[in-house]
């Protein structure tokens, strides 16, 4: 892929019914996404599009200087700063599409789909989503409507000149991005302008489509991972050794061929308790002397709860000592459930041999002309390969701020630093699945993870009642959504 400059050259776009297309895909220049990409060039080019409508994240990172482009804003301040710089005018409007790595076009489809309106106005085109019920990732509001980012979106001219003074007016502040489409669209939406929903932005390959979602699954190599290869740990405390471990055991740690070791702060096992179904020993791992009393372990997982830098030093130096030929380290919480041969055929694309910072990518304090920084959530768990594991480990200034700092941005931070960056894999998943749209979900690459059980009981349930709502919210999301790989 060329360099971004290719955007701001006189022959760098199609004109298309007199008004230019430039498509911007989400690619952070890995193995598959990039083949994928190579289809997608193929099928521009042969329709009569220059090369350089297409426009990867990676290389926009590069000329441009910012790690936060996938979160929308910075790409489009900092790509519109620039062309009004070079003075250039497009007569009859432009348009900016927004595409996933894999999202396919017909490049006539869209242009004619798109000739349909004026550019030189503000029109905020896609497949619109609306949620079902509230989402803790869109901050529990099922207002606005949002685009599915894997069909695509276009944004007008007209538009993109709103939005960049909208944002001169009212810089970006120094807040998290969690799923940025959804924030784009909340902030299109208090500038007073909804997303026009058009069918012709595509969940599959069909007649009529523009854009549609495609699977990145045939475009995966493999590197001959093996199951004894990776080591899975998981970050738990005494206190919920006999409420959460019996889960992991009966979901999916027991029959993992990946080897799966309990790291807590006690020798405690996990003693039977009436009716949990906690009948058996668990061999769990005390590391509680490397971290003392720093971390209090009864502060863990509530509402005034402490964070997990110190404890997760410790389980990574664990790791490192005790593994240290593995190929790939992941760590997820006790509450994570998890499809371990997915998350093995995963792991498997990438190439180890880098330093490799892998799950899902939140970040915090993306400015639109200044770097924020991003983090994998280890909620949904965090792989890291043994070069990234080695590299941390001979890190001198890789140090907690305080005991009970924040785990998964204390790591985001030293990767930064480290100059590693975090590898989005959409398959991992912070929340539960009912905190993601359906099509959403369809459209993604498998699940290799959810988080937490949503059990939502009255305070006045049995530990029993409690229990069997968990089973139940992990034996759903097991048959609907993990697919057994082959």
């Amino acid at each position: 892929m060329g360099s971004i400059q290719a955007i701001f050259a006189t022959l760098g776009c199609l004109h298309m019914a007199g008004a230019e297309i430039q498509l911007y895909v989400r690619s952070q220049g890995l193995a598959h996404q990039t083949m994928a990409m190579n289809e997608l060039l193929a099928a521009v080019v042969e329709a009569g599009w220059p090369h350089t409508s297409v426009v990867s994240m990676k290389d926009a990172e590069e000329e441009l200087r910012h790690g936060g482009l996938w979160s929308y804003f910075p790409w489009i301040w900092l790509s519109e700063k620039k062309r009004l710089k070079s003075k250039r005018s497009a007569r009859g409007g432009r348009w900016l599409v927004f595409l996933e790595a894999s999202t396919m076009v017909a490049p006539k489809v869209l242009g004619q789909l798109l000739s349909a309106y004026d550019a030189r106005e503000a029109w905020y085109l896609g497949r619109a989503l609306k949620d079902e019920q509230m989402s803790i990732i869109h901050h529990y509001q099922q207002e606005p409507p949002y685009p599915l980012a894997h069909a695509g979106f276009a944004l007008s001219g007209g538009l993109l000149r709103k939005l960049v003074l909208d944002l001169e007016e009212k810089p970006l502040g120094g807040g998290q991005q969690i799923e940025p489409v959804w924030e784009l669209a909340s902030r299109l939406s208090k500038m007073g302008i909804a997303i026009t929903d058009h069918r012709g932005f595509c969940l599959e390959a069909a007649t009529g489509c523009a854009t549609w979602a495609r699977s990145l699954e045939p475009f995966r190599p493999s590197m001959g991972l093996t199951a004894a290869e990776l080591v899975i740990a998981v970050k738990t405390v005494e206190k919920f050794h006999s409420v959460r471990l019996p889960l992991l055991k009966e979901f999916w740690t027991d029959e993992s061929a990946v080897e799966v070791l309990y790291l807590s702060n006690t020798k405690s096992h996990c003693v039977q308790e009436a009716d949990l179904g906690c009948n058996d020993l668990v061999d769990i791992i005390d590391l509680s002397l490397e971290f003392g009393d720093m971390v209090d372990p009864s502060k863990e997982s509530n509402k005034q709860g402490s964070g997990h830098c110190t404890k997760m030093q410790a389980i990574l130096r664990y790791l490192h000592r005790s593994r240290p030929s593995r190929r790939w380290y992941v760590v997820t919480d006790d509450d994570t459930l998890v499809n371990v041969p997915r998350l093995l055929r995963v792991l498997d694309s990438h190439d180890d041999s880098l330093a490799i910072y892998l799950g899902e990518r939140y970040g915090w304090s993306h400015m639109q002309d200044r770097d924020g920084t991003n983090y994998i959530t280890t909620g949904a768990g965090m792989a890291l390969s043994n070069a990234a594991l080695q590299r941390l480990m001979s890190c001198s200034t890789c140090n907690c701020r305080a005991p009970d700092a924040p785990d998964d941005m204390s790591l985001g931070t030293w990767f930064r630093n480290l100059g590693i960056e975090a590898t989005h894999e959409e398959g991992f998943h912070q929340s539960e699945p009912q905190n993601y749209h359906k099509e959403l979900l369809g459209a993604s690459d498998p699940p290799v993870s959810f988080h937490r059980f949503n059990a939502r009981l009255p305070g006045s349930a049995s530990a029993e009642e409690f229990h069997e709502a968990r089973r139940q919210s992990w034996s759903s999301w097991r048959k609907n959504y993990f697919k057994q790989e082959l």
